[in-house]
């Protein structure tokens, strides 16, 4: 098989499309397609690129690059994303995925991927083969309604009895006395905290002062911050408080297949001093439960951040969110703390 992997350009786009449709076509789920446009407008700095055999695609992935700094130090590394191979539907093309990693660390060494599905699929597999630094990006969760999670929350309601059960749970208010009884579901006391509508120069300052108690971060100054959630994105809103920032959805779903239809609160990026973790998220899970959400969640790989949702009322689920260092990243971090949220990748558009 002879594969040439270049740029992704506006002449490819009927290839791509057809790529994809093969995809669908072999039974591939339905959030693995390649983006049928060159510049598909996540944001801005996105290098794609394409596998081709001929005049026909067979894979491709993305490359996101960015500044981390470790322990105050900066470098350049990448994001490697959505990396998508013709071998998930036809074995004649198994080796595509493994072509595409090999070129895009040719590209850039320093490569990191993030979410991925949970451990079982294909790609943390390929990966934790090649020797990346695999784990996973801890999932924390508060039930702020209880009739609405016990009634579509679908990792819960597996057969008939159990969704039977919890819906009598719902309706006679024993799984609001029981999450109540066990600290689940308890609100919390309103906090003070200002909404800002962008990230300006105080983002600056606050990234300057911090930065360097972080072992492994990914850089966010205001520019970087207004690129990834733009004042014109009304799904994002942003809070500071302690000294501190946290970046929310409010999200109403419609038959998700984790959350059903709960609307459901996210708090998706943090960042400030670690010892002001814990206020800033009770500030933005406090503001969350204002808006009305049923449920609040949030993946944060860092101690601190970690321990502010504790504080915040969270309890602790499995995650399929998992985070993988290429073996040259993984070495520039050594053991330090890393900083990894859903800002990171690209969680927040499938919220």
């Amino acid at each position: 098989m002879a594969l040439d992997i270049r740029p992704y350009t506006a002449d490819a786009v009927p290839a791509v499309r057809e790529f994809n449709r093969r995809l669908l076509a072999g039974g591939a789920p339905a959030d693995q397609q390649f983006p049928e446009s060159p510049d598909p407008g996540w944001m801005p700095g996105l290098e794609l690129f394409l596998a081709m055999e001929g005049e026909a695609v067979r894979g491709g992935y993305i490359l996101r690059r960015q500044r981390f700094t470790v322990h105050g130090e900066s470098i350049g590394a990448a994001h490697y994303r959505l990396p998508l191979s013709e071998g998930i539907v036809d074995r004649a093309y198994a080796m595509v995925a493994l072509r595409l990693v090999r070129d895009a660390l040719a590209r850039e060494p320093r490569l990191y991927a993030l979410g991925m599905g949970g451990w079982d699929r294909p790609l943390p597999q390929m990966l934790k083969s090649l020797k990346w630094r695999m784990s996973e990006v801890p999932f924390r969760f508060k039930v702020v309604r209880p009739g609405p999670f016990l009634r579509n929350i679908r990792v819960l309601r597996t057969n008939a009895v159990r969704r039977a059960a919890l819906d009598l749970a719902a309706l006679t208010g024993a799984g609001w006395l029981g999450m109540k009884a066990a600290g689940i579901a308890r609100r919390l006391p309103s906090q003070a905290c200002d909404p800002v509508d962008s990230f300006g120069s105080w983002a600056d300052d606050l990234w300057r002062s911090a930065h360097a108690a972080y072992g492994l971060v990914a850089k966010r100054d205001a520019a970087t911050l207004r690129e990834l959630y733009p004042a014109s994105d009304s799904r994002f809103f942003r809070v500071r408080a302690a000294g501190g920032w946290a970046v929310c959805l409010d999200t109403q779903m419609h038959d998700h297949k984790q959350f059903g239809d709960m609307r459901v609160g996210t708090i998706v990026d943090c960042f400030g001093p670690t010892d002001s973790a814990g206020k800033v998220m009770l500030a933005a899970a406090s503001l969350l439960e204002r808006r009305g959400v049923d449920l609040i969640v949030s993946n944060q790989s860092h101690p601190a951040w970690i321990g502010g949702l504790t504080d915040a009322g969270c309890r602790g689920g499995p995650s399929n969110y998992l985070v993988a260092l290429s073996p040259k990243l993984a070495e520039a971090a050594g053991e330090a703390n890393m900083h990894f949220n859903r800002g990171d990748g690209d969680g927040p558009i499938h919220l």
